[in-house]
């Protein structure tokens, strides 16, 4: 599920203005939760806190990185102009002189060919159907000092844990509830406050995350532990109807945002990262769209994780585990045809199907009336 910005939805009562039953239960139960992580985890979450560290715009060694790689492509471009005009240069001479010169004796521009960039070092991209604490456990590693993994949060970029506290439901309040992630975030409310007075930006918000190292995961008596960056996607809704800003907008807000998880990510040198559906459903953004800029991010070459975990939970409600799945089946390649496209000729074929199904039930089916 994709987060939920609770700012205002924390204190709404149900359609009909009764209290809700099943948000107090998992309120009540998140608070003893809270309380008895905090306990039996006292130790992790003391070396988590004192690990805490915040990131305000893009990291400096990813922008020195890609400033060197631009740089580097500028000489590159300038040394292959340089080359061609040398060989035009040589290759004019060669016209004007009355015998050409032996093949032993060519120019040092003809001996060899110019050397080939090599190819980018490309991650290994993986779609799921489990949540995010699954694809920990099944991925990660069971002793902090060898963690390994970093996952994104789909946070809420105002309240700490997405509304966990108040029993809501969302893909950071589910990373709470299997791991003491909370009782680290709620005491970031400085960072949180800051985000409200100077860094709302129309609901786009702002390049601005924590990082909580190796936290614990556990579920079914089994753990690992994952770094967990705790990052905001833009919320499309709210921007779209209170500041009317523009899809292109929206779309250009959420690549610059991507780009600074990933950033993230390589500034804390893991190997592994756990993503997902960020940003999709309730907070606006259509599946297909994000899948398609995580793949061009991915497929660029300018970051260096070597294992990406996509988790989307199916589920009745959405198509985001087929949206996912689909852009990223040819990954890197694109996908020329659209998720629609697929999706219209699968119904067609199971309408066909139903179809063939129904006549065939016909012609079996026996007529009482010529036994008349």
């Amino acid at each position: 599920m994709a987060d939920v910005d609770n700012r205002n939805r924390n204190r709404r009562p149900n359609r009909a203005g009764q209290p809700n039953p099943k948000r107090e239960a998992r309120a009540k139960a998140a608070e003893r939760h809270v309380a008895a992580v905090s306990e039996a985890c006292a130790k992790d979450i003391e070396r988590s806190l004192a690990g805490v560290c915040e990131f305000d715009g893009m990291p400096a060694g990813f922008v020195a990185a890609m400033k060197a790689k631009a740089q580097a492509a500028d000489a590159a471009g300038e040394q292959i102009a340089e080359e061609s005009k040398t060989a035009e240069v040589a290759s004019a001479e060669t016209e004007i002189t009355a015998e050409p010169a032996p093949a032993e004796e060519a120019t040092e521009s003809e001996s060899a060919p110019a050397a080939e960039k090599p190819a980018p070092v490309l991650p290994e991209v993986t779609v799921l159907d489990a949540s995010a604490t699954q694809a920990i456990l099944d991925n990660g590693r069971g002793y902090a000092q060898f963690c390994d993994m970093a996952v994104l949060a789909f946070a809420s970029f105002t309240n700490p844990g997405g509304g966990y506290i108040q029993g809501y439901l969302g893909q950071e309040a589910t990373l709470c509830a299997d791991s003491y992630l909370y009782n680290v975030l709620d005491k970031q409310r400085k960072w949180y406050g800051e985000n409200r007075r100077r860094n709302i930006n129309c609901e786009l918000y702002r390049n601005r995350a924590l990082v909580v190292p190796a936290v614990r995961f556990d579920r079914n008596h089994v753990h690992a532990y994952a770094d967990v960056i705790v990052a905001a996607a833009p919320n499309v809704r709210r921007a779209r109807q209170e500041y009317r800003v523009s899809d292109d907008a929206l779309l250009d807000a959420l690549r610059d945002r991507i780009r600074f998880v990933l950033a993230i990510c390589d500034e804390l040198d893991r190997e592994k990262l756990v993503l997902g559906a960020w940003g999709c459903d309730n907070n606006g953004f259509d599946a297909e769209a994000v899948a398609e800029i995580f793949r061009k991010e991915l497929a660029s070459g300018d970051f260096k994780v070597k294992q990406v975990f996509f988790a989307v939970p199916s589920t009745r409600w959405d198509e985001d585990f087929a949206k996912f799945e689909h852009v990223l089946a040819n990954f890197p390649e694109r996908n020329e045809e659209s998720y629609a496209q697929v999706a219209a000729r699968a119904a067609a074929a199971r309408a066909a199907e139903q179809a063939q199904a129904a006549a065939e039930d016909d012609e079996d089916e026996d007529d009482w009336r010529k036994y008349l």
